[in-house]
């Protein structure tokens, strides 16, 4: 019964917009056969149709329905106001309470035309209720900023802390999808670990840090890069917070000295979403980390992984070639594999074989061959690439070269006619080269097979709901031009409700990609040292990492500081020299 007043809903918000000229009736019959088959909010799906935007929407209802329109982020909403509209409504229909003057409650909502839920807040709160809109997206913003951890996780850790159990439940111990939006109201222990998971990837977050410590349990988040404290719960609840997920993953719950890994699938709102799970014992007890691997994070084109226009083309030659490796380093987190995974899109095209060795799969990408490494039953990196060598491949991606017979193997495959992609941990470019011939490969080998090398970070991209000019710092403006950069301002981020006042939202990357050419072949060849090498690549044009960096300040996607934090310190010397020469 309740699926009527919703459709009634949409259909009404869609003739308005119809009415109003914004979309055509055409695109709202698309529109709307689309959001059958999402199940998303009408408003949401125009958006992401390119249709329309979230503040043209609401200018337009606002216009309309003659109320007013209010970007949060230049409201601040007193502590009375909040308190008058129960949490779970807030949560449920995203709206929010924004001023309380005498009997009169000013509410913002995405979709003011939701006349049930008005009425219910009428009910509710006893208040004569005014209505706003303000974009969707600044709303979830705000409830996340004003309410911060759900009332479902803390009566969780409520009711888990007032009657602690010493049993778990086993039932659902062997599920292979977990359905974060049907939690069993009986187990607390599921609501809680429902609610930081879901919560986690509403908020974009990478990984999901549970750490005891002496008395408590710490739950944060990663993300952008930076790890974010969520809650901090009693001690007490450990036990069943560390074994639900345990259980979750098929791990041995039984098992607390030894370091173990897992894999859990979970269903939020019609979406799979992979999580790779890791328990660590500690001197407080087992620390768990939940990397998430959003499928919608691989989809990536090498247009978006962060390249400009030099570098982007650069990269796609290197990809088209027929043999030879290309490599590509950087720590753990740095986004490595999202770039290779971009190029392996880039190059699929139904006519070539391209098989990937993993350890693990992160991602399952369509019409393309992926082998999961098993080392504890003998199925090694080598011993995958031997076979894949009689699959007849075009195109062999290895997750990492870690040892000398894997290095070798990847060497010979280039040199038989295979494209390779691969990745090091390595600090820059130079440095790969020469960790192949540190592993044992002679330097003559590395010097024939490898054809390209590319180095990356990921920096934090400047919030474009808050982003300002400013004027640079002396240090900053000097650097910028050296490099012959603008440097008369740069950007930052105040802080505001849709990045948690960080000024930041999202990641990008920087780049420096070193080609092979004749010099650094010979230089190979004599086993020179990785800063040699460097120096010359530089010289040959390479723009290093903390160069693209620089380039990315001056457009103001992110900060000097970001650069600085994420690069090495020897660079600024030497992409200040080569900008001094006019090749910047």
């Amino acid at each position: 019964m309740q699926a009527k007043p919703a459709t009634t809903q949409r259909k009404r918000l869609g003739d308005t917009l119809v009415e109003a000229g914004l979309i055509t009736a055409e695109q709202l019959k698309d529109a709307l056969a689309k959001q059958k088959t999402l199940g998303k909010r009408l408003g949401k799906v125009l958006v992401e149709m390119n249709l329309a935007t979230e503040e043209s929407i609401g200018k337009t209802l606002a216009r309309q329905m003659n109320i007013p329109f209010l970007n949060l982020n230049e409201v601040n909403i007193p502590p009375e106001a909040l308190t008058t509209i129960p949490e779970g409504i807030v949560r449920s229909h995203n709206l929010l309470p924004i001023s309380l003057e005498g009997n009169v409650l000013q509410v913002t909502m995405a979709d003011p035309l939701d006349v049930f839920i008005i009425d219910e807040i009428t009910y509710q709160t006893g208040y004569e209720v005014r209505i706003a809109i303000s974009p969707e997206s600044q709303i979830e913003a705000a409830i996340r900023h004003y309410y911060g951890t759900s009332d479902t996780l803390q009566a969780a850790v409520d009711t888990l802390t007032a009657a602690r159990k010493d049993d778990v439940r086993l039932d659902e111990a062997f599920f292979s999808t977990f359905d974060l939006g049907s939690g069993d109201q009986s187990a607390p222990i599921i609501n809680l670990v429902n609610t930081v998971i879901q919560q986690a990837i509403n908020d974009r977050a990478s990984d999901i840090h549970i750490e005891p410590d002496e008395e408590v349990i710490r739950v944060r988040y990663r993300l952008d890069g930076i790890l974010n404290e969520l809650m901090k719960a009693p001690k007490s609840i450990q036990s069943e917070l560390v074994s639900r997920l345990k259980i979750m993953a098929q791990m041995d719950i039984s098992e607390k000295r030894l370091p173990q890994d897992g894999r859990i699938k979970v269903k939020v709102k019609d979406t799979s979403i992979d999580l790779r799970v890791s328990a660590l014992p500690t001197v407080y007890g087992e620390k768990i980390v939940i990397r998430i691997l959003d499928k919608s994070r691989m989809q990536l084109t090498l247009e978006q992984v962060g390249f400009d226009e030099q570098l982007l083309e650069l990269f796609k030659t290197l990809s088209l070639s027929p043999n030879g490796i290309i490599l590509m380093t950087g720590p753990t987190g740095s986004g490595k594999t999202s770039t290779l995974y971009a190029a392996i899109n880039f190059i699929r095209n139904g006519q070539i074989n391209i098989t990937t060795v993993e350890d693990p799969v992160e991602y399952l990408i369509p019409s393309i061959n992926q082998v999961q490494v098993r080392p504890d039953i003998g199925l090694t990196f080598a011993r995958t690439l031997r076979a894949i060598l009689r699959q007849d491949p075009n195109v062999i991606l290895i997750g990492e070269i870690r040892d000398f017979e894997t290095a070798q193997i990847a060497i010979e495959s280039a040199l038989t006619g295979h494209l390779v992609f691969s990745t090091l941990h390595t600090n820059d470019a130079a440095s790969a080269v020469t960790r192949l011939i540190e592993m044992g490969v002679e330097p003559y080998l590395v010097a024939s097979a490898v054809i390209g090398v590319g180095a990356q970070r990921l920096v934090r991209k400047i919030c474009t709901s808050c982003k300002t000019t400013a004027i640079p710092e002396p240090h900053v403006k000097a650097a910028l031009e050296k490099l012959h950069l603008p440097a008369q301002r740069v950007f930052r981020g105040t802080g505001c409700l849709t990045c948690r006042k960080s000024g930041f939202l999202g990641r990008t990357a920087i780049h420096e990609i070193m080609t092979i050419n004749d010099e650094i072949h010979s230089l190979i060849l004599a086993s020179a040292s990785a800063r040699t090498i460097r120096q010359a690549a530089i010289k040959g044009g390479m723009r290093t990492m903390r160069l693209d960096g620089l380039k990315k300040v001056a457009k103001g996607i992110t900060t000097y500081d970001e650069v600085v934090r994420l690069t090495r310190r020897e660079e600024l010397e030497q992409a200040t020299e080569r900008g001094s020469t006019g090749r910047a």
